[in-house]
């Protein structure tokens, strides 16, 4: 996964552990393809046009769906705004990008690396 991903310069410093730095780092989006998965909840969350635009299906068994990759980068990160990396699908988001809290180890760690890493930890250590 990480060791694929071609980042972002590192960023120095804690988040704002509510997200309001999140759409200025952009660095847990940045990563391999098949990284981020959908399951039921989630396509139903973001409807058939969404689905159409932002996934894929595989195509051989199980045929998980997939956020769309350019290869590093996740396929709903709008990156037209240089040093903005906002999310297009927000609102919508899978459950696997919701659960990335600011200030976990996987947070943390993208922003050390400048893309997601290895890290597991998702959740805040200081979350109940």
């Amino acid at each position: 996964m990480a060791d694929r991903a071609v980042g972002l310069s590192p960023v120095a410093g804690a988040p704002d552990p509510e997200g309001g730095d999140c759409v200025d780092c952009g660095r847990c989006c940045h990563h391999g393809p098949h990284t981020v998965h959908l399951l039921e909840p989630d396509e139903l969350r973001m409807g058939p046009t969404r689905l159409a635009e932002f996934t894929e299906l595989q195509a051989a068994p199980p045929h998980f769906r997939f956020i769309v990759n350019q290869g590093h980068v996740c396929g709903a990160l709008d990156t037209s705004e240089k040093g903005k990396y906002p999310c297009k699908i927000y609102a919508h988001r899978p459950e696997d990008c919701r659960i990335v809290e600011p200030g976990s180890p996987a947070c943390l760690e993208a922003r050390a690396l400048g893309h997601l890493g290895s890290s597991l930890g998702f959740k805040r250590s200081d979350s109940a």
